[in-house]
């Protein structure tokens, strides 16, 4: 072997090494997901407001609920006594302490306006409930959409790399024609053209490949350099019912961000009944009992005083308060109803949407293996021609390129059918970790990525050293070196969405 070859294998081999490594560790779907239930702060926060609007219905009860208070006092008192000493000729004072306490235990007997707190804090709680279940099946979903968005952008790294080999030995083919005098110098300036924008394409999609890591950081707060890849045989499920509208009906069943706008408009509608409300009579038992005492003032004396009644309040004017605040509680529940049916429209467009895109990406993905196959086959005529004078080592190049977008094109499908397949399942309500348990089983083999800091860069050396013609035939050789089979593979359908209730909140 020529020492030109030599050193293209070898610049190969390096490029292909920064990319796929031997991991020692790599984690999958599941295990992210665990780290992201932990890590994620959108999750955390939607947990902790959970849990805060929680509160809200034993505040609301504790109106109706008996009141105790206690008040005590203390004070120093003193009074003149204007009579005229026979001793000193001069007037007289007396201090005194004073102190005492009142205790009061009062029953709220009808109070409308509590009653429309308590009733409205209860749908508060409910809609707070389905916000935090909805959370969580967002959190699964941007996990496994960031997961694959990292594997995606390796594979376009990978294939780029791929390509822009292809592409150097043309570069290299077109400038040793040029020295023999084959070609003219501007077949050589296109060639270089083409590898320099290669080139270019690799620190790209490297970079991409750095930010979708960065984005999966984000939720879990780790980096990771290595993570389970795709299988090899990726099952296509078709969804099941396989109608858009039992979909659409299901989503508007099982949606929580449906049932969490539904709550929401029955708060407005308490609020309303609460504003309305606001001069209502409002009616009470109390009772109070105390005790006072005068001391250094003999004789020490004390007293003890108890009373138990009915407290009615009523305040039919307020300054047009009650008129204004009920109007706006009308506004705003206009409000949380044109919320509700953006909330709808929003659903019911991406249960669509993620219905159709999975039905395309199935057919998609299998136009793609048979795309795949052609251009394989064409490879192979392509080089059958080399080998007889009719095609040009140009040509080879072109046709493995032509190979490596097919396969490109192919995992892209491949994982926008996943992304869709998740976002189906999220749209109806219906996503849960056994999903993505089934969706971990379709990982394979673990990738190690590279190094954020690595770039592509022009192979050391070929510039000086590459003065030999190459050697045509371990060029055509190494490209038919590894064939792809393409087997089909059978169709699987998605179970059904379950309909299940929102969980009632625990009373605490």
């Amino acid at each position: 072997m020529s020492s030109y070859w030599r050193i293209i294998i070898s610049s190969s081999i390096a490029i292909a090494s920064s990319c796929a490594f031997s991991p020692v560790f790599a984690d999958n779907l599941i295990q992210i997901y665990q780290r992201a239930i932990i890590s994620d702060p959108i999750f955390a926060q939607a947990e902790s407001t959970w849990q805060s609007q929680k509160m809200n219905l034993p505040i609301a009860e504790a109106g109706y609920l008996p009141q105790v208070s206690i008040a005590a006092n203390t004070t120093r008192e003193y009074a003149n006594n204007d009579a005229v000493s026979a001793v000193t000729g001069a007037g007289t004072g007396d201090y005194w302490w004073q102190y005492g306490y009142t205790l009061t235990a009062t029953q709220p007997v009808f109070n409308f306006v509590v009653w429309a707190q308590v009733r409205g804090a209860s749908a508060t709680v409910k809609s707070a409930t389905a916000t935090y279940l909805a959370a969580q099946q967002s959190l699964m979903q941007r996990t496994a959409t960031a997961y694959f968005n990292v594997l995606q952008a390796y594979d376009q790294m990978r294939f780029t790399i791929a390509d822009k080999e292809a592409v150097w030995q043309q570069y290299l083919t077109a400038r040793e024609q040029f020295r023999v005098g084959l070609i003219a110098i501007t077949d050589e300036y296109d060639a270089r053209s083409s590898y320099d924008q290669a080139v270019a394409q690799q620190i790209a999609a490297q970079n991409n490949l750095n930010i979708q890591l960065e984005n999966l950081r984000a939720i879990t707060n780790r980096y990771y350099p290595a993570l389970n890849g795709l299988g090899i045989r990726l099952p296509l499920v078709t969804p099941k019912p396989a109608n858009v509208d039992k979909w659409v009906e299901v989503a508007n069943k099982q949606n929580y961000q449906i049932k969490a706008q539904n709550y929401n408009v029955l708060v407005a509608m308490e609020a309303i009944k609460q504003a309305a409300a606001g001069d209502y009579p409002v009616l009470g038992v109390q009772g109070q009992f105390g005790e006072t005492h005068a001391v250094d003032n003999p004789p020490d004396t004390a007293q003890d005083a108890g009373s138990v009644g009915l407290n009615l309040t009523y305040a039919p004017i307020q300054g047009g308060l009650v008129i204004a605040s009920t109007q706006q509680a009308r506004y705003n529940y206009v409000t949380a109803s044109g919320l509700l049916e953006q909330t709808h429209r929003t659903v019911v467009d991406q249960a669509r949407s993620s219905f159709l895109s999975v039905l395309s990406n199935v057919s998609k993905i299998k136009a793609d293996k048979q795309s795949i196959i052609s251009a394989q086959n064409a490879l192979e005529a392509t080089q059958a021609g080399y080998k007889v004078g009719t095609r040009t080592m140009v040509d080879v190049l072109k046709a493995l390129t032509t190979v490596y977008q097919a396969q490109l094109q192919h995992a892209n499908d491949q994982y926008a059918y996943i992304n869709n397949l998740v976002a189906l399942k999220a749209a109806a309500g219906t996503l849960s970790v056994a999903d993505l348990e089934t969706i971990n089983r379709w990982l394979g083999a673990p990738i190690q990525f590279p190094e954020q800091t690595s770039v592509a860069k022009i192979p050391v050396g070929v510039e000086e050293n590459a003065t030999n013609k190459p050697d045509i035939k371990n060029l055509t050789d190494k490209v038919t070196e590894k064939k792809i089979v393409m087997q089909p593979e059978k169709i699987k359908e998605l179970p059904s969405p379950k309909m299940t209730m929102l969980p009632q909140p625990a009373r605490t």
